[in-house]
């Protein structure tokens, strides 16, 4: 939420190297950061913007500047050798997720997939308002829940706390998160 810049300087990524940005939906909290506070490109060597297609409306007004470079996602697509963008549809029409492998398993960035952790794991039936389908968000979160139970897969999205990184276990009749290190705060 607005410290996106500060995280990545901190991780030590320089802005303007990065050419490829995947976004997991519309909603102003996960596109605005594409254009700085000044109303420059965030991103100077920015190539392609990866979003659903349902989601690609929201290049108008202020992210005008970055429209000729989207990339819509309508199924599943390779944006590199170890990320593939999932269409996850439900809480946007182009809701996406991403999977990025890694020797060391499989990490899903998946966005808005659970707005309330301690409700949506154990109960993942629970829909929320803010989901524009709910039905969709629904078969989405159960479908990527399932996946996420497998070994060495990972979870990473807003909503988590911090430090938003978990594994996803089965647990009764839903799940159960752990995450990697000791959530803070």
């Amino acid at each position: 939420m607005g410290l996106i810049y500060d995280a990545l300087d901190e991780a030590g990524i320089d802005r303007a190297q990065i050419t490829d940005v995947a976004i997991t939906h519309r909603h102003e909290d996960h596109v605005s950061g594409l254009i700085a506070p000044d109303g420059s490109e965030a991103f100077a060597a920015l190539e392609r913007v990866w979003i659903g297609t349902g989601d690609t409306s929201v290049f108008t007004g202020r992210l005008e500047p970055v429209r000729e470079r989207v990339v819509p996602v309508s199924e599943k697509v390779a944006i590199n050798d170890w990320t593939t963008a999932l269409p996850a549809p439900g809480h946007t029409p182009g809701h996406t997720v991403y999977e990025v492998r890694s020797g060391a398993g499989r990490l899903l960035v998946w966005g808005d997939t659970v707005h309330v952790p301690t409700l949506q794991f154990d109960r993942p039936n629970v829909a929320w308002e803010f989901d524009g389908d709910q039905s969709q968000a629904r078969t989405a979160r159960v479908a990527l829940l399932e996946q996420l139970a497998q070994p060495q897969h990972f979870v990473a999205g807003a909503h988590l706390d911090s430090p938003g990184v978990a594994r996803v276990t089965p647990s009764g009749d839903g799940y159960a998160l752990e995450y990697l290190a000791p959530p803070i705060g």
